[in-house]
C-alpha cells in the first residue's frame, strides 16, 4: 500500500507549530542550563570538566562554546596550549558571526600565532567584531589606521574608531584617543 503525504490543512499547522516551537524551547533550555554548567565549572578552575562542556556544545555547532574552547586551547587550561586548535575553534565561532570570536582570530593574525602573520587578515575580523561595537577591535582598528599597517595610513579613520571605542568607556582607547589630539595640536 503507498501513501502519500498530505498537506497541512488548517486544523494540524498550529499543532505543527506548536510541536516546533516545544522542541526549539527544549533544545534552547538544554543548551542554556549546558553552557551554564561549562561556565560554572570554567570559573571552578575545573578546565577539564569545562573543556568536556564546552566541546559537546562546540561540536553541535554553539559559537559561544567555540569561542570558550578556543580561549582555552590558547592559555592552555584543561589541554596542552595549541594556537593553532585555538585559531581553529575560533574560525568556527568567528564565521557564525561571534564578535569575541572574531576579535580573537583577528589578534592571532595580527601577532601570526597559529596562522601566518597577515594584518590584511586581522583587520578583516576586528573590522567585522568593530561592526558589532566591539571596544577592543574598535581600537586595533584605530592602531592599525594610525599605523597605515594593512590598511593606508588615515588619522580620521583611526580617530573614528578610537572615538568609537572610547565612548565605551575601553581605557587603551581613550588613551590612543587622546594622544592622538594632542599630536594633531601640535602639527
Amino acid at each position: 500500500m503507498r501513501t502519500t503525504s498530505q498537506p497541512l490543512n488548517n486544523e494540524t499547522k498550529p499543532l505543527t507549530f506548536l510541536l516546533v516551537l516545544t522542541v526549539l524551547f527544549l533544545f534552547t533550555s538544554s543548551c542554556s542550563d549546558n553552557i551554564q554548567n561549562a561556565h560554572d565549572a570554567y570559573n571552578k578552575k575545573d578546565y577539564k570538566e569545562a573543556h568536556k562542556l564546552f566541546l559537546s556544545l562546540a561540536t553541535d555547532g554553539v559559537a559561544q562554546a567555540q569561542n570558550n574552547l578556543g580561549w582555552m586551547y590558547s592559555k592552555g587550561q584543561g589541554v596542552p596550549q595549541d594556537n593553532k586548535e585555538a585559531v581553529k575553534w575560533w574560525r568556527l565561532a568567528a564565521e557564525q558571526g561571534n564578535a569575541d570570536a572574531q576579535h580573537n582570530l583577528g589578534w592571532m593574525y595580527g601577532k601570526g600565532q597559529g596562522v601566518p602573520q597577515d594584518d590584511k587578515e586581522a583587520i578583516k575580523w576586528w573590522r567585522l567584531a568593530a561592526e558589532q561595537g566591539l571596544s577592543q577591535a574598535q581600537n586595533n582598528l584605530g592602531v592599525m589606521y594610525s599605523k597605515g599597517l594593512g590598511v593606508p595610513q588615515d588619522d580620521k579613520e583611526a580617530t573614528k574608531w578610537w572615538r568609537l571605542a572610547a565612548e565605551q568607556e575601553f581605557a587603551p582607547a581613550q588613551h590612543n584617543l587622546y594622544q592622538s589630539t594632542r599630536n594633531f595640536t601640535r602639527r
